[in-house]
């Protein structure tokens, strides 16, 4: 009975231990994800595997005495390549912050999410911008919600690449509703705009056209360009997932660039998974890396 009793008290210990002591790990430093001590709580690495980094180089596309403001990318590893172009060339710029805007790909929590914790990655801790975060929650209906953040991989797998290019950035992480409206978007775009300092880089993670043909990708993707070339935000809020999965997060960092009078942007690389994969038989999804610049 008594062996009994002790058992049961060691296993409670440990449920309780291992629920209030997630322990994160980087450049020396120990802490837990529960109200700790020294060290803030981290969004676990739970997406990105450290080998989908290979030597890239900056495109010629991007123009080199220009500095980017703003850039799309995608948020599958399997176009790593294609996010890796992008913060290598950001990496002569230094800029000190990213906001990373994607979707919430599961809707959950409220519309506009946010979260103050760093992100671990194989190459040490991102720090969130937390007062940005914090003027941002005052003048917009942002909320916190550190769970949905850390569960959703259009912030994860974008995390290692600021670390391992941009090591001493910060980061604002927002994830929108599906059906955030285009008026929305261009007011939280706006607020951005307006609450950067200089040396901010605003990051939509998207990607593009879903589960079509390899061709139907192409022919949607031609679509989506013409609608953006036109500024027609409109149009793209109109899409659906066979377009793209996330037209809030665009209609967030074109409104911010109107903002900051930038409107042109340049198509640095368009493609898809059958396209990547050598594989026309499969159900594709489409990428496209832009940048705006000045």
């Amino acid at each position: 009975m008594r062996k009994s009793l002790i058992k049961g008290m060691v296993i409670f210990a440990m449920m309780i231990w291992m629920a209030t002591n997630v322990v994160a790990i980087t450049s020396g430093h120990t802490g837990t994800s529960v109200k700790p001590a020294t060290f803030p709580p981290v969004h676990a690495d739970i997406f990105f595997d450290g080998q989908n980094l290979s030597p890239v180089t900056v495109p010629e596309v991007i123009p080199a005495d220009q500095k980017i403001t703003g850039a799309v990318v995608p948020h599958h590893l399997l176009a790593g390549k294609l996010i890796q172009e992008i913060f290598v060339s950001l990496e002569r710029e230094t800029p000190s912050t990213i906001i990373v805007i994607g979707p919430n790909h599961d809707n959950a929590g409220g519309e506009a999410l946010t979260s103050t914790w760093g992100w671990q990655t194989p190459f040490g801790v991102v720090e969130a911008d937390q007062d940005l975060i914090e003027r941002l929650i005052q003048l917009y209906p942002l909320r916190e919600d550190n769970e949905t953040c850390s569960n959703e991989h259009s912030l994860g797998n974008i995390m290692p690449f600021i670390k391992y290019y941009l090591p001493q950035a910060k980061v604002v992480p927002i994830i929108l509703h599906h059906d955030l409206s285009l008026e929305e978007a261009n007011t939280l775009g706006t607020l951005i705009a307006e609450e950067a300092g200089e040396g901010t880089v605003v990051v939509a993670s998207v990607d593009f056209s879903h589960y079509l043909t390899r061709q139907e990708a192409e022919e949607k993707d031609k679509e989506t360009l013409e609608a953006l070339r036109q500024g027609n935000m409109g149009q793209i809020f109109s899409f659906g997932n066979d377009y793209l999965d996330s037209p809030p997060s665009l209609g967030v960092l074109f409104s911010a660039m109107k903002k900051w009078e930038i409107i042109d942007f340049t198509v640095v690389k368009n493609t898809n998974s059958g396209e990547i994969l050598k594989n026309d038989q499969i159900e594709t999804t489409s990428y496209f890396t832009m940048v705006f610049t000045k």
